[in-house]
């Protein structure tokens, strides 16, 4: 099933396996711990917020990630959010980050329709829902990157 954040039955579907994670979660692919993991997955919705900024926007066109993506490769991490080389929220509890995780995603949840969000460094300016959507494929996609 896929993750879907913005109905409740996704959410818990979500939750769900975000419970099967461990500290010890190895990835079948990448570089990133299951920790960081978490962590990188809260940066989009700090990004969404405007708390969180990239280092550099418009460095590869929206058109150019869609390809990258659609062809399964991986796409490239926006300067500033790499937690392989130390940029990012850094993680500190396991446990505590899961639950910072999920009051991120609760907390978007809850904004209205017509909220106005920070600018993505690929995207730009995006919706709500179509941040949801992209909060969804990443989060899918860092999962399944976890065997969850």
């Amino acid at each position: 099933m896929y993750v879907n954040i913005h109905t409740q039955v996704g959410r818990d579907y979500l939750y769900g396996r975000l419970e099967k994670l461990t500290p010890d979660t190895l990835p079948l692919y990448g570089q990133m711990t299951c920790h960081q993991m978490l962590c990188h997955i809260g940066d989009l919705f700090r990004m969404a917020k405007g708390e969180m900024k990239a280092l550099e926007y418009g460095a590869i066109p929206a058109a150019d990630i869609h390809a990258i993506s659609k062809a399964g490769k991986t796409v490239p991490v926006p300067k500033g959010f790499d937690q392989v080389k130390g940029e990012g929220t850094q993680p500190t509890h396991f446990n505590k980050d899961v639950d910072t995780l999920k009051q991120l995603i609760d907390e978007f949840n809850s904004f209205p329709e017509d909220q106005p969000f920070a600018e993505h460094p690929y995207f730009g300016q995006m919706t709500k829902s179509e941040w949801q959507g992209l909060a969804n494929y990443h989060i899918n996609y860092h999962l399944e990157q976890f065997g969850v």
